[in-house]
Formats: C-alpha cells, structure tokens, sequence
C-alpha cells in the first residue's frame, strides 16, 4: 500500500475518534464551531488552489474539488472545536497568543512534513509559514465568532 492513502485512513480515524470526546454539554457550541470553520477553510482552501498556490496531487474526491476533502472538512473543524472549547477564556494575556500559536504550530509541522515526503499536498507559491499565519489567523476568527455567537463574556 502507498503511504498516502494510509497516512490519509489513519487521519480521518484519529479525526472521527476525536469526536466522542467533545464534551456532551458542548456538543451545540461544537456543531456551531465545525460549521463556521468549514465556511472558512472551504472558502480559503479554494482560493490557494485557485491562485495556484498550492495542490493536492493525492486528494479524495478529485474529481469534484482541489482541496483537501479531509483537511478543509473534517480534521480542521474538528480541531477547531477543542481549541475554541479550551481556549484559556481568564488566563493572562500572554498564554492567549501562546495558545493560538501551539495549535498553529501543531497544525503546520504536519504539513511540513507532509509536503517534503508525500504527495498529499505540493506547495507550488507557498511556504510554511503561510499555513502557519493562515491557521492562526482562522483560529482566532473562530474563537471571536464564538464567542460573539454564544456572547461568552471575558470573565
């Protein structure tokens, strides 16, 4: 088997797996989260490929979309979800922009990886630390949509 299509397997299981641990009593705060993020990134994710910024060589359904089915649909969403329900809503200023930067951190050393040693994803006018602002910046898009949406105050 190529490693693709098994990295591509073991992702959508960890990404469904994932979902039985969102708290019971949040799981209307996380259908809210899931949908905007997906708006978001199908929105972001067809205009990198649009630009030519970047492709998905080894993609699902490649036939009707250039983006990642899996990343812009699933995984993203869903860990949207955990870092708007854990974002540190009291904590001191600094562990806010610290926080955002660990999920973006995390979310782009994959890519990283993933671009230089498989063909899931090919960076054509892109570099990493696009994917890394672009994560932080949709993230912290979402954490203010909400907490507008569910007028969560600060304190």
């Amino acid at each position: 088997m190529k490693i693709e299509p098994l990295i591509l397997y073991i992702l959508y299981a960890c990404t469904f797996i994932s979902v039985a641990f969102i708290p019971k009593d949040k799981l209307k705060d996380a259908s809210i989260i899931f949908l905007f993020q997906q708006c978001v990134t199908w929105f972001a994710g067809i205009l990198a490929v649009g630009f030519n910024l970047l492709e998905y060589p080894v993609r699902e359904l490649a036939k009707v979309n250039g983006t990642s089915f899996l990343y812009e649909f699933f995984l993203y969403p869903v860990v949207t979800i955990f870092f708007c329900l854990f974002y540190p809503k009291t904590n001191s200023f600094w562990k806010k922009p610290l926080y955002i930067s660990a999920y973006s951190t995390a979310l782009t050393l994959p890519e990283v990886f993933m671009e230089k040693y498989t063909n899931l994803i090919s960076y054509i006018h892109w570099q990493w630390y696009y994917t890394w602002a672009s994560v932080y910046a949709t993230l912290f898009l979402a954490w203010i949509f909400y907490k507008w949406y569910f007028k969560l105050n600060n304190h």
